[in-house]
């Protein structure tokens, strides 16, 4: 009885050993999250009291702690929004939003954890993201404006709201005659400001070109194939394929240099049909 005993609880002693000392190897780790878990959040914003009192409602003035539209710049590299911020809207008290400090930051209408909706617009999913923006603004003021007819029976830039219809996508307004590639200057990256309208391409043309850079190889071979189809093939911002690159957004007329204007108002706004496109970028 005692030998059957023994020999049961000699690899039961031998397990306890062994759990013990897992649980000891494991302490430091466990003890590392827990501080992790108890540390306070580096963001405290006007987002979760937003959350917590519901979609809809307004979230207080934050902001004396940390400015945490600010982080999103550091990634999103551009210093002019392609909407306006920092400003306080004509009716705080009925904002539809969270607003910081009174004003109109970039989580605003955005979600900072980057999880939710496509683009981490508030209050999602939408069925088109463009009725986000008619949260607070009236659709009837916007229906008629159309960015890519650009000029007016005579041949001027037309006006929406008092400004040239260029600056709809451009920071500052361009000069046709001298300006190049290098020289224009955008709201925001050019594929985020196409994307405000329109619905997004197939994923595989998606995935296999938009914000995509180059090799040196087909940067190189870009180079030869614009000035053998006489083509402008624009990779901005950052030297990245983007929506320009094989689309030219603008009206015929607008563009004077003649590689950069092809492929206004031709089908899908191609700057080469698709054949010869294709080939400007791939050697085959």
């Amino acid at each position: 009885m005692w030998s059957a005993t023994y020999m049961w609880s000699k690899p039961l002693f031998s397990q306890l050993l062994l759990l013990i000392a897992v649980l000891t190897s494991c302490a430091p780790t466990l003890h590392q999250e827990q501080e992790k878990t108890t540390s306070p959040a580096p963001l405290r914003t006007a987002v979760e009291s937003d959350n917590s009192a519901g979609e809809g409602s307004v979230g207080p003035s934050s902001g004396s702690e940390t400015d945490a539209s600010s982080a999103c710049l550091s990634c999103h590299e551009y210093g002019v929004n392609h909407h306006p911020t920092d400003f306080v809207p004509a009716d705080p008290s009925n904002f539809p939003f969270p607003l910081y400090n009174s004003q109109v930051k970039c989580l605003t209408c955005h979600n900072e954890n980057h999880m939710g909706s496509p683009f981490m617009l508030r209050g999602g999913p939408y069925t088109n993201r463009r009725e986000i923006c008619f949260r607070c603004h009236h659709e009837d003021e916007y229906s008629q404006i159309y960015p890519h007819i650009m000029l007016d029976s005579d041949g001027k830039v037309t006006e929406v709201n008092n400004r040239p219809v260029c600056l709809i996508c451009h920071s500052k307004m361009p000069d046709p005659s001298v300006d190049r590639t290098k020289d224009v200057s955008f709201r925001a990256d050019v594929a985020f400001l196409c994307w405000r309208c329109h619905s997004l391409m197939g994923k595989g043309v998606l995935n296999q070109h938009v914000l995509l850079k180059p090799s040196l190889n087909m940067l190189s071979y870009i180079e030869q194939s614009e000035q053998k189809m006489k083509v402008t093939l624009p990779l901005v911002p950052r030297e990245r394929i983007t929506c320009s690159t094989c689309h030219n957004p603008h009206q015929k007329g607008v563009i004077t240099y003649e590689p950069s204007a092809k492929g206004a108002d031709a089908p899908d706004r191609l700057r080469l049909q698709e054949a010869a496109l294709c080939v400007a970028c791939h050697e085959i």
